[in-house]
């Protein structure tokens, strides 16, 4: 009897380990930055959140300095500038008015100057009309004084202004304040036409 060897055909043969070969799965990764670019990547809201309070900081010091400058205006500097006596009972008296504030205006009204004697035996009170003056402006004001009564030739007259002024500044609110003002003691002549002088300056009040 031969010797015949039989194969069965699509069945492996015992022990035959059978492998399969798969590509691996595709894993994106970014390369991890070295420790200088990791902290340059932090600096961005730093340098924000610090011009955020450079720029808060800035406007608070602009906004106090720009309050403090309009709230703080100052009141008129008022001088006696000239008086001219024409005759006993007719005077001109020029007041010199001058605006020291940079940034307000000033508005006058309910103006009064009131000439009297030395000691009260006499008082004429004389109005003016309403003005406006302008920041760093200075303004000459006329008062025409009537009906004064002297008894003698030369007298010694104390000049007193009173008016209501508002101080303008523009975006801040307005200030209405009395201003109540008191010049030096003046000796008058009858037919005078004198210049004061800048150094009669006169006591100035706001209230």
């Amino acid at each position: 009897m031969e010797n015949q060897t039989r194969v069965a055909v699509g069945i492996p043969a015992p022990n035959y380990l059978i492998t399969t070969h798969q590509p691996p799965p595709f894993i994106s990764t970014y390369p991890t930055p070295p420790p200088a670019q990791q902290q340059s990547l932090s600096c961005p809201p730093l340098f924000i959140f610090t011009s955020i309070l450079i720029i808060i900081l800035f406007v608070s010091l602009a906004f106090t300095g720009f309050y403090f400058t309009y709230q703080q205006s100052n009141p008129p500097i008022i001088r006696i500038e000239s008086i001219v006596a024409f005759n006993i009972t007719n005077w001109l008296i020029t007041l010199s008015l001058k605006n020291p504030n940079k940034y307000a205006s000033i508005h006058y009204e309910k103006i009064q100057v009131s000439v009297s004697e030395f000691g009260d035996k006499w008082r004429v009170i004389c109005p003016v009309d309403e003005f406006d003056q302008v920041e760093n402006g200075e303004t000459l004001m006329d008062v025409d004084v009537f009906g004064l009564v002297m008894y003698s030739k030369m007298v010694e007259v104390v000049l007193k202004m009173d008016a209501v002024v508002c101080l303008q500044a523009k975006y801040m609110q307005k200030h209405w304040q009395m201003l109540e003002v008191d010049c030096v003691v003046v000796v008058v002549r009858p037919r005078m036409n004198t210049t004061v002088g800048r150094s009669s300056r006169c006591n100035v009040r706001l209230r």
